[in-house]
């Protein structure tokens, strides 16, 4: 579905959600009972809170990632965003140009094995959000991918722990960075 999307286009008309047993079991639930909708924050909530990462020039205005409070370290590098915590590095943000990033696509899935995803479409025919849950040795990395016409926002999250993993997962299901710049439905 996701190569689909990227190569053709092609999206699905609501919410799609997959995970192996395994990672249901990393998590703690029984994987029949598992669902990304329980990470979804419907309210504030304490020690999180929606932080501006700001790409400069490259966008009109600053983007907003939810985040834990704690997680208050920005780093620019040249072609990212780095989230630090107390010197670690959580989560590194990429802004991208939609058509470059297509070729990169390949190199994506090459050395881990996708153990749960989710898809939600923000608003059709341009703005999408994808959560991807990559194991690879003893670690999880979670990648999230938010489009607009134009741009493509990826995040990639290191989860070593259970811990790590549900933080990441709210993180990146809560975030919707391209809120300001999507237009009401005519």
């Amino acid at each position: 579905m996701f190569e689909d999307w990227v190569e053709n286009g092609r999206f699905p008309e609501s919410t799609v959600e997959a995970c192996t047993p395994a990672m249901a079991n990393k998590l703690g639930v029984p994987s029949e009972k598992f669902t990304f909708d329980s990470f979804v924050h419907s309210s504030q909530t304490p020690d999180w809170t929606l932080k501006p990462v700001d790409f400069g020039s490259q966008l009109e205005s600053a983007l907003f990632i939810y985040l834990p409070t704690q997680w208050s370290e920005f780093e620019k590098l040249e072609n990212a965003i780095q989230v630090s915590d107390n010197g670690s590095v959580r989560q590194t943000i990429y802004l991208l140009d939609k058509n470059n990033w297509r070729s990169d696509l390949s190199k994506f899935f090459q050395n881990s094995e996708v153990s749960a995803f989710v898809y939600y479409l923000i608003q059709p025919p341009a703005f999408h959000q994808w959560i991807c849950c990559m194991e690879q040795d003893q670690r999880v990395w979670v990648f999230a991918v938010y489009s607009t016409e134009d741009k493509i926002l990826v995040t990639k999250a290191d989860a070593s722990d259970k811990n790590l993993l549900e933080t990441q997962l709210i993180s990146l299901i809560n975030s919707n960075p391209w809120y300001g710049f999507v237009k009401p439905a005519p």
